[in-house]
């Protein structure tokens, strides 16, 4: 692989996934915070309300809670936030042992093919990962 070759496949593949598994990391995170936030003052403030006996902001706040613990189960935003993270760290700790010729660099007059094998694997056995999720999610709700 040429220099200019590489330099395209580092802006347009490798820059860009790790871009995306940043954002897709954050964005889980941020949700998967604010419903667990949203869950545990809920769930504080329903028993208190059932002492002050008031019934149907008690039954709201139960069922909000319920609602809330759902989604965060069903979106699995904590497990999404963490493996998006890892992917993207992973991601990120290639470039370095490129750079510094560590490992399998050390060893290689190609150094460029190793790091697109490399990185094209780690996102390959991520997209794997999702795919057997997702078809996991599907036969388990029906569709």
């Amino acid at each position: 692989m040429n220099k200019e070759s590489f330099d395209v496949y580092l802006k347009d593949r490798y820059n860009s996934s790790i871009a995306w598994y940043d954002k897709k990391s954050s964005k889980n995170k941020k949700v998967y915070y604010s419903l667990q936030i949203a869950m545990i003052v809920l769930a504080a403030i329903t028993p208190v309300l059932a002492v002050i006996e008031q019934k149907w902001l008690t039954v709201l706040t139960a069922s909000a809670v319920t609602i809330l613990a759902s989604l965060l189960k069903f979106g699995k935003f904590e497990e999404n936030w963490i493996n998006y993270r890892t992917i993207c760290e992973t991601l990120k700790k290639e470039q370095f042992l490129y750079q510094a010729s560590l490992g399998d660099y050390s060893r290689s007059e190609n150094k460029e093919q190793i790091f697109v094998d490399r990185v094209e694997s780690l996102i390959s056995r991520e997209n794997t990962l999702w795919m057997s999720i997702s078809s996991t999610k599907e036969k388990k709700s029906g569709t």
